[in-house]
């Protein structure tokens, strides 16, 4: 819905946008942040100047209405006649206030408390001045006896110094004690405004209880551990402060001119030389008392009798304006005084503050601040300042970083709460910076503590948490120590738990070594304290609860005596290597084992490179007789892979002049690839001397390594050359067809090719016939294993190999070229056979 029109009769214009150049979030924390201090110093001063702005107003309009002038030109007079006279103009203004309207004095609280009578103690002195004959007060303040007149002192001596105007001095105290807010800023005002100036040296302010007990609430110029002692008087023990609670006036007490005035007396709450107790009054009844305590002679301290009694009324007004539980700020209710809790917290070394709730719809209503109620001496510039204000004014940046929200949330809850806080300003004059906050739930309130984000705790931790993760541990040992310092992870090392850093016996920590390794540990032990720089030793340790054993690593160093050469301070890592011991062992293992297979390997290459020697120089043996076909046979071996492979080759003369050529591989390596490729080959031999075509041949053997060779396949690709025809009749089983090189050009022989030998039981092989004329070069090759080298990337890998072959070109010459491009390149033939023929020109007639 629309907001209200303005006065104007126009809505309100609303707020641009921000644009590029708007400041951030954390620049606009920074102003608010700015404006909060100034408007701090600010409230500051004006609290400061209400202590006197009553006093001052009051002057203002009685000048107006007996000068009839304005209120302004009033205080204009008063500030001339403060130049005039080097007075303070809230002095000036007290003054005629005082004279115009005096104290209360017969009448009102005053007199009440004047009809309740005085009474005097005396303590080893007489009980007290007796007033001369003749003499009268010196004041119309003084309604009780006076001591003498002071006499004329003589010419160059010093005189008394004047008494005040008290009049003057009341009204200003009055405005004073009317801008105070905690039962201590009370009392404070009360001595340094009020009483000061009389010869006051202590003031504590105390309220009656229901049952008669008198409660103190606070006090000035009395030490903390006195008020705590004296923190609730029973109404039996007749005490000053008590009588005079309980209607019996204003109560003296007189000590002889040698008591320190600087000490409490025994049995008295305040110091000095002379106190009185005097009653506080509120509508018409006594509310309490309040003690003083003056240093000089009892002369003086009587003078001031009814402006004491006088100043009751505003003080008992005040105290219970400032101490109510449903008015004003709250305080932390320690059993047994504050004192004893502030004596505790100035002790220690971190700064503290006190908080108190805020809870503005009373007890058990929500925390909406926090007072700080005390701050320590460590708190710094945050302590005498801080105390009495709130803690969203004190450190506005808390409540821009949400630190303040969580800060509550645990005065709420009672639940303690650690954690970083951005924008915290120690009190120390510098910039606000993060730190690490701890509030603790105490009473109806907490106890806030910090410290720096980068302090030794958080570097300590980091060592900590950077020794877990790396498994090294630290140890620090004086030789005045029973045993060394371990750190937490050095403990968890040692099987000794994971708890804080401690001081661990030598013995204790021998008897975790396992007791093969004890001599070496205690002989490391020696070496150190007998002042050894550096030392290293490796031993076994018991596993915690049971565990596996494990394997650290000591490096220590020992920091020798200059005089006496032995070991003053050990300090060195332990460090965990169970794990790379492991390592090491499994790499040995590793290493036996990967030497015992190269021996293996290099016995069986050698088995199968005598093998394949053999068959190859059985089947070059085997090449036709002068006037037969030119033939060669090349191995292939690649660079990669020198090992022999399970490859046949055969050129075998059968009766009636034909040739049998055979090339083939088994799927292995090795002599036992070696010993199957030759039986594959005798087997070829002996069937083909029962006169059967190639596809039979592969038939047959197809049937007999299906039923006994398991599931060993092996590709072979068989021919009968007839030289007479001549001709050439073929089948494959998993290899590539014959190469046939005619007039420059060379092509694969068309025709079909069968699976694998021993790979599908009855399996039927075809077999293709082709005519050759003198000249022709036949080319029967295999080439890597086939079962991971398809078979036109081994025809394509031939033909591209295969160069254009001369006619009178030597067949060894060519292999010689067609092998050496076969196992060179990006990608090298594993290896493989080459199996040449050539068919001879026929005799010239």
């Amino acid at each position: 819905m629309p907001g209200p029109p303005s006065a104007a009769g126009h809505d309100p214009p609303r707020p641009d946008p921000p644009g590029p150049g708007a400041p951030s979030g954390a620049e606009e924390a920074a102003v608010l942040r700015e404006a909060v201090d100034r408007l701090r110093g600010e409230a500051e001063g004006l609290r400061r100047a209400m202590r006197s702005r009553g006093v001052i107003e009051q002057a203002k309009g009685m000048l107006t209405e007996r000068l009839g002038c304005t209120p302004d030109e009033a205080f204009e007079y008063l500030a001339r006649l403060s130049q005039d006279t080097n007075r303070k103009v809230a002095d000036l203004a007290a003054g005629l206030v005082g004279v115009a309207a005096p104290p209360p004095g017969d009448a009102g609280e005053a007199g009440e408390a004047g009809e309740a009578g005085e009474t005097e103690h005396a303590r080893d002195a007489p009980a007290g001045p007796p007033l001369p004959e003749g003499e009268e007060p010196t004041s119309a303040f003084h309604d009780e006896p006076q001591p003498p007149r002071p006499r004329p002192h003589p010419p160059g001596t010093p005189g008394p110094a004047p008494a005040p105007d008290l009049a003057a001095l009341f009204h200003l105290a009055s405005s004073a004690l009317a801008s105070t807010d905690t039962p201590e800023d009370l009392a404070r005002s009360l001595h340094e405004v009020a009483l000061a100036p009389v010869g006051v040296i202590a003031v504590v302010l105390g309220l009656l209880e229901p049952d008669g007990a008198l409660a103190l609430v606070a006090g000035h110029g009395v030490p903390a551990q006195r008020l705590s002692q004296w923190r609730r008087i029973p109404p039996e023990t007749g005490v000053p402060l008590v009588s005079a609670a309980h209607g019996g006036g204003m109560v003296w007490e007189f000590d002889p001119p040698e008591t320190d005035a600087g000490q409490p007396v025994t049995g008295r709450i305040v110091p000095g030389r002379s106190a009185c107790a005097v009653p506080l009054h509120h509508g018409g009844r006594i509310i309490g008392a309040m003690s003083l305590g003056w240093a000089g002679p009892a002369e003086r301290a009587r003078a001031a009798t009814r402006y004491v009694n006088a100043l009751a009324g505003p003080v008992g007004r005040h105290l219970l304006r400032v101490a109510a539980d449903d008015g004003g700020e709250p305080a932390l209710a320690v059993a047994g005084g504050e004192e004893w809790l502030r004596g505790v917290l100035d002790a220690t070394f971190s700064p503290v503050l006190a908080l108190a709730a805020v809870r503005p719809g009373g007890r058990g209503g929500p925390v909406t601040d926090l007072r700080v109620a005390y701050a320590n001496r460590a708190a710094g510039g945050a302590g005498p300042a801080a105390q009495g204000r709130r803690l969203s004014e004190l450190h506005p940046g808390l409540v821009a970083t949400g630190a303040f929200a969580r800060i509550l949330r645990a005065a709420l809850d009672a639940v303690p709460y650690e954690g970083p806080a951005e924008g915290f300003n120690p009190g120390t004059g510098g910039p606000e910076r993060v730190v690490t906050i701890r509030a603790t739930p105490f009473l109806d309130g907490l106890l806030l503590t910090w410290r720096p984000r980068s302090g030794p705790v958080e570097r300590a931790a980091h060592l900590a948490e950077a020794q877990r993760l790396a498994g090294v541990g630290s140890f620090r040992w004086s030789t005045g120590d029973p045993g060394p310092d371990c750190s937490r992870e050095a403990l968890r090392l040692l099987g000794l738990g994971g708890g804080q850093p401690a001081v661990v016996p030598l013995a204790g920590l021998l008897h975790r070594v396992c007791p093969e390794d004890r001599p070496a540990a205690g002989m490391l032990v020696r070496r150190l304290l007998a002042g050894q720089h550096l030392t290293t030793l490796e031993f076994g340790v018991a596993g915690a609860h049971g565990g596996a054993p494990r394997i650290l690593r000591v490096v220590a160093e020992s920091l020798a005596d200059p005089a006496s050469g032995t070991a003053r301070t050990v300090h060195g890592i332990v460090e965990d290597v169970t794990g790379r011991h492991h390592a090491e062992e499994q790499l040995t293992a590793v290493r036996s084992r990967l030497a015992e297979q190269r021996r293996r390997a290099a016995a069986e290459h050698r088995a199968a490179r005598a093998l394949r020697t053999a068959l190859t120089a059985a089947s070059a043996a085997a090449e036709p007789a002068a006037g037969g076909p030119e033939s060669a046979v090349r191995p292939l071996r690649g660079a990669e892979n020198p090992r022999s492979a399970g490859d046949l080759c055969d050129l075998l003369r059968l009766p009636g002049g034909r040739y049998l050529l055979t090339v083939g591989g088994v799927g292995r390596r090795g002599p036992a690839a070696a010993v199957r490729a030759g039986e594959v080959r005798n087997g070829l031999r002996a069937l083909a001397h029962t006169g059967a075509g190639p596809a039979e041949l592969l038939d047959v053997l197809n049937a007999m390594l299906c039923e006994h060779n398991g599931h060993r396949t092996v590709g072979a690709v068989c021919a009968l050359y007839d030289p007479r025809v001549p001709g050439l009749l073929w089948s494959a089983a998993d290899e590539l067809p014959p190469l046939l090189l005619r007039a420059g050009t060379a092509d694969f022989v068309p025709g079909p090719v069968g699976p694998a030998l021993g790979a599908r039981p009855g399996a039927r092989y075809d077999e293709s016939d082709l005519g050759l004329r003198p000249g022709d070069v036949l080319l029967l090759a295999t080439l890597g294993p086939p079962e991971r080298t398809p078979t036109a990337s081994r025809a394509s890998r031939l033909l591209a190999a295969t160069p254009a072959l001369a006619p009178h070109t030597a067949l060894p010459a060519h292999l010689d070229r067609l092998a050496a491009h076969l196992t060179a390149g990006a990608s090298p033939v594993d290896h493989g056979l080459l199996l040449a023929l050539r068919v001879p020109e026929p005799p010239a007639q």
